[in-house]
């Protein structure tokens, strides 16, 4: 193998740096594409450019849920079954993830010219606007392309779980860079505006998803192109949705609760909605820090599993943990210290009113990361030791349930609804926290113990 990774030998935190560096960098790295993206954006199309990129970010998560189902799910399977030396096990849950991948995503490209129109409608309203046309253009040609960014993490989580996180990055980089020149080529060469940018995305993506078959083709690792069946079934089938269906459950709970906030807003009018379309595609390029600890965590957790080492699956539970933890605290205090530099890059040459608006409610949105962290880690844990229901619950209490409060509960008692309505993310994450980590503490035996771990 290309990589020399030990998952069930090498020490807990310089294993967990072994995998977070590599898939971190991959992810900064499209940070910095959505970074450039957007500002290319802002000076060449406007704030409504952004506000689309930010939306589509909300709405988006909504058609990837099942393609999340089968990446965790079929991620967790490749992990325990290369972990405990069921080689053919692990192709065959590839093999079967791979081939629903692509009939799911088959759906998403027939029904796109059919819902694209009324899903826009929903979030921004008047269909006669410049927002509403940007915001079209992005949305219809990001769905186009969304079953090739299925494939694509389908195809980087498997290698990441087959030992070789670098190859994963290498190929999101190289995504990355060719989004960029073709970023530049459609939106400032040809100004194709909001559909050039989503465009540009797609043709990378395709791309960076050739390279990962390329890489496997060689087979450098356990999991094998060559002789490749589409297969609708395997004997883990339930045991592979049972692990991914709370990954499913939150992304569309985040997806809602997204979408309730942004409702809410519309009721201030459209700069409002505008502002939370541009400070909601801040926090998901911060977010990245996060699931890329999420996504380091769940290969080693699972090998160990399938390895009967419950000892180091809790040890990289914890201290993941308290990582992602401090990490919440450093990102708040950007959100409060630098607001006005945060919201600047991203909102080209629009009034003083509208920067100070979204300065102002840059923080108090960005406070749900001091839990954002744990939660994701919290929440891989339980679907790794195959604790489906408290998992649910833990992402439907975060997504969408306690986000429900805030924005239309506690406003009719107390004063300043805007102030509550960007704090209930904090709210829900917090909430929910707190609920599943006393319920699971006070029952350790079922959630802790080695016995649960490896059941």
């Amino acid at each position: 193998m290309e990589s020399k990774i030990q998952l069930g030998k090498d020490p807990i935190k310089p294993l967990f740096f072994k995998y977070y560096i590599p898939i971190l960098t991959s992810l900064l790295s499209i940070t910095i594409h959505q970074v450039i993206d957007g500002a290319i954006l802002a000076q060449y199309v406007g704030k409504e450019g952004v506000a689309a990129v930010g939306m589509f970010g909300s709405i988006i998560t909504v058609f990837i849920a099942f393609g999340l189902t089968l990446v965790i799910g079929g991620g967790i399977l490749i992990g325990k079954n290369i972990g405990a030396g069921n080689y053919s096990a692990a192709q065959g849950v590839f093999q079967f993830t791979t081939t629903l991948t692509i009939l799911f995503g088959l759906i998403i490209i027939i029904l796109t010219p059919f819902v694209a129109s009324d899903i826009v409608s929903l979030l921004v309203g008047n269909a006669e606007t410049e927002l509403f046309d940007k915001t079209l253009d992005y949305m219809f040609w990001g769905f186009m392309w969304t079953p090739i960014f299925l494939l694509r993490m389908i195809l980087g989580n498997a290698v990441s779980h087959d030992g070789a996180p670098k190859v994963t990055r290498n190929a999101s980089i190289f995504a990355v860079v060719l989004n960029i020149l073709l970023d530049i080529l459609l939106i400032i060469v040809f100004p194709l505006g909001t559909e050039g940018a989503s465009i540009a995305t797609g043709i990378s993506v395709l791309l960076s998803a050739s390279y990962l078959v390329y890489y496997i083709n060689k087979e450098k690792g356990h999991l094998k192109i060559r002789h490749f069946k589409f297969t609708v079934k395997i004997k883990e089938w339930k045991e592979l949705f049972n692990y991914g269906v709370p990954s499913f459950v939150s992304e569309i709970s985040f997806s809602i609760g997204l979408l309730l906030i942004n409702m809410r807003l519309a009721q201030f009018g459209a700069v409002a909605v505008s502002v939370f379309g541009i400070i909601n595609y801040l926090s998901f390029i911060f977010l990245r820090l996060f699931t890329a600890a999420m996504i380091s965590t769940l290969p080693i957790m699972s090998f160990n599993i399938g390895a009967l080492q419950p000892n180091r699956v809790l040890g990289i539970f914890k201290f993941s943990l308290l990582f992602t933890f401090v990490l919440g605290v450093a990102v708040v205090a950007l959100g409060f210290l630098i607001p006005e530099f945060l919201v600047r890059i991203f909102s080209g040459s629009e009034p003083e009113e509208f920067k100070k608006m979204a300065s102002d409610s840059l923080g108090l949105f960005f406070l749900f990361f001091i839990v954002a962290g744990p939660n994701y880690i919290f929440g891989a844990y339980l679907q790794s030791i195959g604790k489906l229901l408290p998992s649910i619950i833990l992402n439907l209490l975060k997504g969408c349930v306690l986000v429900a409060i805030p924005l239309f509960l506690l406003p009719d008692y107390l004063d300043n609804e805007e102030k509550w309505i960007w704090l209930s993310r904090t709210f829900s994450e917090i909430g929910a926290f707190l609920l599943v980590g006393f319920y699971t503490l006070n029952r350790r035996k079922l959630f802790f113990s080695d016995t649960a771990i490896l059941k």
